[in-house]
Formats: C-alpha cells, structure tokens, sequence
C-alpha cells in the first residue's frame, strides 16, 4: 500500500517564480512611464487682470502676488514677466526673479508686509500658460520671505452648463 508521502506521489507547493517575473516587469514599466506621466500634467491656473478684491473677512488682509508671463511675438509664453502686487496702494511695485538683486528685493518686500499680518499666507496669481517652475520659484520666495504658506488663486469656472429641457 503506498501512502501520499512517499517520493513518487505529487507536491502542493506553489511556483512563485513567474508570479515575481511578472511583478519586476509591472515595476520596471511603471518607472519607466511615471516621469512621462507627470510632465504632460498641466494645471488650470487663473487668467486675470490687476483689480483690487473684496477681503473674505472685513478684518483679515492677505498679500497678494501677480506673476504675469513673458511672451514672444508669436504670443508663446519664454518665461516669467514681472511680479506685481495685487494692492491698489502698491501699483507701480514691479519684481523680477531672474534677477538676483530684484529677488531679494522681493524677499524683504513680502518679510515685511507678511510680518505684520496674523496669518502669514501669500496668495499667487499666475497666468495659465506659464509652467509650473516659475511658480514655484516664487513660492521658495516667498518661504524665504517669511510667509508660511503660499497658495495658487485660481479663476471660478464660469462656463454655464445647460440643462435638459427648453
């Protein structure tokens, strides 16, 4: 009588060589395409004018920064323009962060409006075509300057949706 454990009888144990073949080969794809991914993403980021606007708290002021894109004749945006204030007192202010002495201008600029306010938040206006870099160039700005946190101000979408109906 031969019994289920001698050496001729079948093993239960699990190949598990083809199942990690196939985990390598899923993870050297997704390396591979990850940074091709992350390039092609773009932000929608706020089109707009200078224009004073109404504070959410009537009490609370923040300090608002414009960063406009410079433009060939062809209107294709080579890089970032100047960096207006949003504040109808501070109009004329322009910054330029190509530039080493206009960057650090900027710096003690935004040190000193920030320090003064409770919350030391800097919002950014950017042109949507401008890329992403430039932004964050002038949110390590801003960092440097002082300010806890600097958020991107985007535009509402004011596309109407149609309904069904009439």
């Amino acid at each position: 009588m031969d019994t289920g454990g001698s050496k001729g009888g079948m093993k239960a144990d699990i190949n598990v060589t083809p199942l990690v073949d196939i985990v390598l080969v899923l993870l050297i794809i997704f390396i591979v395409i990850t940074p091709a991914v992350n390039n092609a993403v773009k932000l929608p980021l706020a089109k707009h004018a200078p224009k004073v606007e109404q504070q959410q708290d009537a009490g609370q002021k923040y300090l608002t920064l414009m960063l406009t894109s410079k433009r060939n004749e062809k209107y294709e945006v080579t890089g970032p323009g100047a960096i207006l204030i949003d504040d109808k007192d501070a109009k004329d202010m322009r910054f330029f962060i190509n530039d080493e002495g206009q960057r650090q201008k900027l710096e003690d600029f935004i040190n000193r409006n920030v320090s003064q306010l409770n919350d030391k938040r800097v919002f950014v206006k950017a042109d949507a075509d401008l890329p992403f870099k430039y932004i964050n160039e002038l949110f390590q700005i801003c960092r440097k300057g002082g300010a806890d946190e600097a958020s991107i101000v985007t535009s509402e979408d004011k596309s109407e949706k149609k309904e069904g109906g009439n």
